[in-house]
């Protein structure tokens, strides 16, 4: 299992809250990062997190604090080994700007295998193609909406079924 943090907080300078704005304006979405977290995660608490951030400058891992009020998160059910390693194996890899402005702005679809923005390294690293297309909020959306329907033969509608966990 992983989780996916979503970020709908605010940066700490005028510089990220700017960022932010941006990306979340462009993507009309209420998130402008998403982070990869191997197993299941608490907010409030410190996790090891693994993504691609212009902040520090392309793919990293880092411990983060989920503060309650700056994100939310979906439980995926994955094979989380393979997930890590994809990303891990792109540790170091830089920021791709060029990308996020071509594929979320001007829906180009364009990747370069060398740069990668957050969720189309979260998306890459679940097998979903067309990765560089996924912006924080299609990611969230994908992952809602591949979750496990009921058991066969289960009298449970799709109303009844409870969400994966968001915080």
């Amino acid at each position: 299992m992983i989780t996916l943090a979503f970020y709908k907080g605010r940066g700490s300078s005028i510089w990220h809250r700017l960022q932010d704005g941006l990306i979340r304006f462009a993507t009309r979405s209420p998130y402008s990062h998403v982070e990869l977290i191997e197993g299941p995660a608490e907010l409030g608490q410190e996790h090891l997190c693994l993504s691609s951030s212009g902040r520090d400058g392309g793919v990293r891992e880092k411990p983060i604090t989920l503060k309650v009020e700056s994100w939310d998160l979906v439980e995926v059910n994955s094979d989380a080994a393979e997930i890590v390693t994809f990303i891990r194996k792109r540790l170091g890899a830089r920021y791709d700007y060029v990308g996020i402005l071509f594929s979320q702005v001007f829906s180009l679809a364009r990747h370069d295998e060398a740069k990668w923005f957050c969720s189309e390294i979260c998306a890459a690293a679940l097998g979903m193609a067309n990765a560089q297309r996924m912006s924080p909020q299609a990611l969230y959306d994908m992952v809602q909406w591949r979750r496990p329907p009921p058991a066969e033969g289960s009298s449970v509608t799709p109303e009844e079924v409870e969400p994966p966990k968001v915080g």
